[in-house]
């Protein structure tokens, strides 16, 4: 009995860690803030380099829109929308720029409840500010 629940706890532990979001998220940072909450996400850093994403759900009637909030200071940061393993370049972020948009995604996207926003910098990236918001 002992050797069939030992077996088990060592599937289930293997199983959890194979587990896997369809983006993978790899970055170093320093002071970095993240949120995410059913349709919105944000992430302020001083430095960052790498990748990372959030995941926006929504409910009821879509306008199928993203609002995005961004500014840099230095470095350049690429911000994808992705669905099903897919990433599709949204904007991207110059340091020195800031964008207050509302986006209307692809008609692709329509009946999509939830949806991928993937941060990615090309090199190290300096006080960024992201915040994004799904409709």
């Amino acid at each position: 009995m002992k050797k069939a629940v030992f077996v088990l706890v060592l599937l289930l532990s293997l199983l959890m860690l194979c587990s896997c979001t369809a983006y993978d998220k790899s970055y170093l940072a320093t002071i970095l803030i993240t949120s995410n909450h059913g349709n919105e996400a944000s992430m302020r850093f001083d430095t960052f380099k790498g990748t990372n994403n959030f995941k926006l759900k929504r409910d009821g009637i879509s306008e199928n829109t993203l609002q995005i909030e961004a500014s840099l200071t230095e470095g350049e940061m690429h911000i994808f929308v992705g669905v099903d393993g897919e990433k599709e370049l949204l904007l991207t972020v110059q340091g020195g720029e800031a964008y207050d948009e509302t986006i209307a995604l692809d008609e692709k996207y329509d009946n999509e409840k939830a949806i991928y926003i993937i941060l990615e910098s090309t090199d190290k990236c300096a006080d960024g500010d992201f915040a994004f918001a799904y409709n």
